[in-house]
């Protein structure tokens, strides 16, 4: 079903300032118009600029980091749902929930992020965590929708800390930055505050997870023969090749960008413009607009475990995972 939202934008986040890129989309006669690729900035301001923003339009605001925690992770803790986490988080600083183990010693349900570091080789095993949380299996530490589906495979478990795919710093991060001072401000979060249609019917923001590795396979980018081989988004002439093939089909299917935004991507976005970070923005807010003209579905399960605990990816259809 469409949204009558006026606003969708969609953040690739990090912890460093550098990584933190943003697209935006506007509604327009025709659809949705892709007006702006940049650095997101400084955070406060983006949040005071949505907020203002919101106070006669209704927006979306997505992003790359996991909201919700696993049901292992509650069974441990005793928490219903995760407002209950956020408003103890936001009332007590979580007592150190934020801060990394640097040591295996420090792991708990109340400091399950672990390591701070790699350390020398073959010091910090993966069991250090399962044992630290009590959990008998590491895939016990994953939400339903990290699960591989027929778009892509796992996504990173973020309790675990260690290596290029994980996404457990930019979550404590984009929770601390974005998500509890949003919160603060009125935002929405999907989708524990609502699904999207009760969400998208008054002005406001709503914030919600994607996987832009999710929106690949939707655009079926995979599946593109390019020039450059074999996608990769690290590679700047492989997201040369796919922007130029996937820009002609958006138009087709009411999304269009303005020619600044066009001149800045078709390049395939270089090193000094953002390079994955803003492809990932650009992908993203192209999947919210799908979903926003009903090209895809919400695919939220109506379940207590995923609506007020896990949490979901926007768009993901669990019918499409691995059993």
């Amino acid at each position: 079903m469409p949204y009558k939202i006026d606003d969708i934008y969609h953040a690739d986040w990090s912890i460093a300032a550098k990584g933190r890129w943003k697209a935006h989309a506007r509604r327009n006669d025709d659809g949705w118009l892709i007006d702006d690729v940049s650095p997101v900035g400084d955070v406060p301001a983006f949040i005071q600029t949505l907020t203002k923003k919101a106070q006669n339009r209704t927006i979306w605001l997505g992003f790359d980091f996991p909201v919700g925690l696993c049901r292992a992770w509650y069974e441990k803790t005793g928490f219903k749902n995760f407002a209950a986490v956020l408003d103890w988080l936001e009332n007590t600083d979580g007592h150190g929930f934020f801060d990394i183990c640097d040591d295996r010693t420090h792991i708990s349900p109340a400091r399950p992020f672990y390591p701070a570091r790699s350390g020398s080789k073959g010091t910090v095993k993966r069991h250090h965590l399962t044992e630290g949380l009590g959990v008998a299996d590491f895939a016990l530490l994953q939400r339903q929708c990290e699960k591989p589906s027929r778009h892509r495979g796992a996504a990173a478990i973020p309790f675990w800390t260690l290596g290029a795919n994980q996404v457990g710093k930019a979550m404590l991060h984009g929770w601390r930055e974005l998500v509890m001072p949003g919160r603060d401000r009125g935002f929405h979060l999907w989708p524990f505050d609502g699904n999207l249609a009760t969400l998208s019917r008054e002005p406001g923001v709503t914030l919600i997870e994607t996987y832009p590795a999710e929106i690949y396979g939707w655009l079926e980018i995979h599946k593109m023969h390019l020039a450059s081989g074999r996608f990769a988004k690290s590679r700047q002439d492989s997201r040369r090749d796919v922007l130029a093939r996937l820009i002609p089909n958006l138009k087709k299917q009411g999304i269009t960008l303005t020619p600044t935004v066009k001149a800045h991507i078709i390049k395939g976005i270089d090193t000094a413009q953002g390079k994955d970070d803003a492809f990932d923005a650009l992908i993203g807010v192209i999947g919210l607009a799908m979903i926003a003209m009903g090209q895809r579905a919400e695919n939220l399960p109506d379940t207590p475990l995923i609506c007020d605990q896990e949490g979901w990816i926007m768009g993901l259809d669990m019918a499409e995972q691995a059993k």
